[in-house]
């Protein structure tokens, strides 16, 4: 198997026992569950108060969203070191868009929701330590991949162009 596909498949395993951990973060210490698990009829645990006024818990599932997702949109790109920086980059940015919608009762979403004749939008409160849990999640998925790919001894852009 090649390094590279190696390296995606890494990529991919990491992002899913991260996606993995967030969801049972959510089980545990959320009292406000997401939609898709309020439908499954789903219940926090009681751990759900033990995080409150906690900024780094709090805004633990924004780390972990990013670096999960960076990975993951790393794996089906190009397994590289710069497409892990642009991925993270760029579901940093749509957190970033959400916690500024945030800010405004969602007022660009809600315009939207009424012109597409959807009824509601998901509630959401802005928290400043999303946005940098979200930038740190960038950097995660930066360092992770240049650990994987440092592993399976992937060549970088320049070495590819040298030879």
């Amino acid at each position: 198997m090649r390094s590279d596909c190696k390296a995606s498949l890494s990529f991919a395993g990491i992002a899913g026992a991260l996606l993995l951990s967030g969801l049972l973060y959510y089980l545990a210490f959320r009292t406000a569950l997401p939609a898709p698990l309020q439908h499954l009829h789903v219940r926090p645990l009681a751990l759900a108060g033990s995080v409150e006024g906690s900024a780094l818990l709090g805004s633990l599932p924004s780390l972990i969203h990013v670096t999960a997702f960076g990975l993951l949109t790393c794996a089906l790109l190009r397994p590289r070191v710069l497409s892990a920086l642009v991925a993270g980059a760029a579901w940093a940015g749509i957190d970033l868009l959400w916690e500024l919608s945030c800010a405004n009762d969602q007022a660009w979403l809600r315009v939207g929701s009424d012109l597409i004749g959807v009824g509601s939008v998901p509630a959401c409160t802005y928290d400043s330590a999303d946005i940098v849990a979200s930038v740190a999640g960038a950097a995660a998925a930066t360092c992770i991949a240049w650990l994987v790919l440092k592993v399976h001894s992937v060549p970088s852009s320049t070495q590819e162009r040298q030879e």
